[in-house]
């Protein structure tokens, strides 16, 4: 489906960094058509104002009354002291806002060059263990150690796989001695051992009951099924703990060849190098957490729903309401004045105006909610990736167009978060490395020494497996000498 070059995990997050700042762009882009409406919709009200303070102007009968005016110009005033009061604080939460997403943008270039460190130092780790494989590969003493280690394990696979079968077959052909209610009372009894403790009238019947039943050739019989599993597991375990000692010598080997290559000082400069990396991401984390509280507050006033807007539509609301306003323009209404019904025309004119803009208002709030929904999962999106270590050093997708291309699909709402996430975490992968993680005491499912600078690194010894018991023997073999060149095999597959 898909035929470009692969994209790094770094690139893929900043991919998705991206769409987030598409996100908060929309969002911003409708705000503004909101904001618009809702200023439109105030200076309608405003307007619909000096209509009442022309239409009392126009009323001779109500000229007389200098109270009505001077309502109407207080009501102006105040009107005016909202939007002005609302215009200054918009304009710091503007402020805050564009400092946030300049503070983001900074922190995202440092988080870039840094994320270069860190690839380069996990590609110092992978060169330098290949070089370290390459190396143990040619040392005749490793070369028998790991044999050695082999062979153990290979012989105590094959003793657990038959004191399991021993196992399954005690339960199994045991069964049916377990479910005979008198053998199992005489066995328990240890009738016919020298445990046995029974007497008198007790010892006559436990006797009549083992000759009715034959169990003698029964206790046998069960004694020999119940012995051999015990006796081929402690065998197993014996063997088990042989290759445990022989991986932990193994392991010593390869650990002390990381030392004299100096692998140890290269992992801690990568870890280093992640923490840094680390670090930053926890302080976009942080700004990210600010930038979205800013935007919150500053969408009120987009919305309306800002305290000032609140009083300014109240205020007005309220004023309307007023009986002599009520009276004012009942009175117009019913008179045939030509300027009477000019200014009444216009104020119907304005009502519906203010209709049509809250309409408007209810279909742009259900959209920034959509849009306020796509951000939330993509920044949840965001925080999974990192949390699965995907921007980690080696990781890649398959192919760098479909990222855009998803991203894509997602903010236009054609594909939901689930079915993005479930394609980003099917096309994930990992570069092939130098090192091989199975090599030598990596080969026998128990972690790896060879990280090969992939992987959660704050537990570099333990990436491709758990964490590991080693053996208590003594005197382990140390290497006779260094090698040089050549490749290398892996030390098997267990």
């Amino acid at each position: 489906m898909f035929s470009g070059q692969t994209m790094s995990g770094h690139r893929a997050l900043s991919s998705i960094d991206a769409a987030l700042s598409q996100a908060r762009s929309a969002i911003a882009k409708v705000e503004t058509e909101i904001a618009s409406v809702t200023q439109r919709t105030l200076a309608g009200q405003q307007a619909l104002a000096v209509d009442y303070k022309e239409l009392a102007h126009v009323r001779v009968d109500r000229l007389s009354d200098p109270a009505l005016d001077q309502r109407l110009d207080e009501a102006e005033r105040r009107i005016v002291e909202f939007l002005a009061e609302r215009t200054r604080v918009l304009a710091e939460h503007n402020a805050q806002v564009q400092s946030h997403e300049e503070g983001i943008a900074r922190l995202e270039l440092t988080r870039r060059t840094q994320a270069e460190r860190v690839e380069s130092a996990a590609g110092d780790v992978d060169e330098a263990e290949a070089a370290t494989q390459a190396r143990l590969d040619l040392v005749p003493a490793y070369r028998a150690q790991r044999e050695k280690a082999e062979a153990a394990e290979r012989k105590a696979m094959h003793a657990d796989e038959k004191a399991l079968r021993s196992e399954e077959e005690h339960e199994n052909k045991g069964e049916a001695y377990r479910a005979d209610p008198l053998f199992m009372y005489l066995w328990d009894r240890g009738f016919g051992t020298a445990t046995y403790a029974g007497s008198g009238l007790f010892r006559w019947l436990d006797g009549w009951v083992a000759k009715f039943i034959g169990f003698a050739d029964a206790r046998a019989n069960y004694a020999r099924l119940s012995d051999i599993p015990v006796r081929l597991r402690e065998h197993a375990n014996g063997l088990k703990s042989e290759a445990e000692n022989e991986y932990g010598f193994l392991r010593d080997l390869d650990e002390s060849a990381q030392a004299e290559d100096g692998i140890p000082q290269l992992v801690t400069v990568l870890k280093s190098a992640q923490a840094e990396l680390d670090a930053i991401d926890a302080q976009i984390v942080e700004a990210g957490d600010a930038l979205q509280l800013a935007l919150v507050e500053r969408g009120k006033f987009a919305t309306g729903d800002d305290e000032y807007t609140t009083r300014a539509v109240e205020f007005l609301a309220n004023e309307f309401q007023r009986a002599d306003l009520q009276q004012l323009r009942h009175d117009a209404l019913s008179t045939p004045y030509p300027d009477d019904d000019l200014i009444i025309s216009r104020m119907l004119t304005r009502e519906h105006e203010r209709r049509q803009l809250e309409s408007s208002l209810d279909e742009l709030r259900a959209t920034i909610g959509r849009h306020q929904q796509r951000l939330s999962e993509l920044e949840g999106l965001r925080a999974d990736f990192k949390r699965s270590r995907f921007d980690r050093a080696g990781s890649m997708f398959a192919d760098d167009r479909m990222i855009g291309m998803l991203l894509g699909q997602f903010l236009n709402g054609l594909l939901d978060r689930g079915m993005l996430w479930k394609i980003l975490r099917e096309q994930q992968r990992y570069s092939p490395r130098r090192s091989n993680p199975t090599f030598g005491s990596g080969g026998f499912g128990r972690g790896t020494v060879w990280n090969g600078g992939i992987g959660d690194i704050g537990d570099i010894g333990d990436i491709l497996g758990g964490s590991v018991r080693r053996g208590s023997g003594r005197g382990r073999p140390t290497l006779g000498g260094s090698g040089g060149g050549g490749g290398f095999r892996t030390g098997g597959g267990f």
